[in-house]
């Protein structure tokens, strides 16, 4: 080998997938503000997400892991606040939500209540 990178280099043979990529997406008010800890914009959550997403095979990525954290938030935070951290998991093709959970800040407006 010539020491030039081909497309096998990078990606794995069809049918195979990488190791399961674990994304933490964190939302403030239904909106996402930050990707496994590091703050970005709605639109480079969705690009961070977007290149994760198709290393395992899920069209869409971005659009699709960003609803699908979206969702687990609604279920799981107060209508009202909206935020929180939402724990996926991609992989072979799918997202999933491993662990949605509020914020500290939501933990504590709850036990005010």
């Amino acid at each position: 080998m010539t020491g030039r990178m081909v497309l096998a280099d990078l990606f794995p043979v069809e049918g195979e997938f990488l190791a399961p990529d674990e994304v933490v997406v964190t939302f403030d008010r239904g909106v996402p503000v930050a990707i496994d800890g590091e703050t970005v914009s709605v639109a480079e959550a969705r690009r961070m997400l977007g290149a994760r997403g198709e290393a395992q095979g899920i069209g869409r990525g971005g659009a699709l892991a960003l609803t699908t954290a979206y969702r687990a938030l609604e279920r799981g935070a107060a209508a009202r606040t909206l935020s929180g951290e939402v724990h996926l998991v991609l992989y072979a093709g799918r997202v999933t939500v491993a662990r949605p959970g509020p914020t500290e800040e939501h933990d504590e407006e709850k036990r005010e209540q």
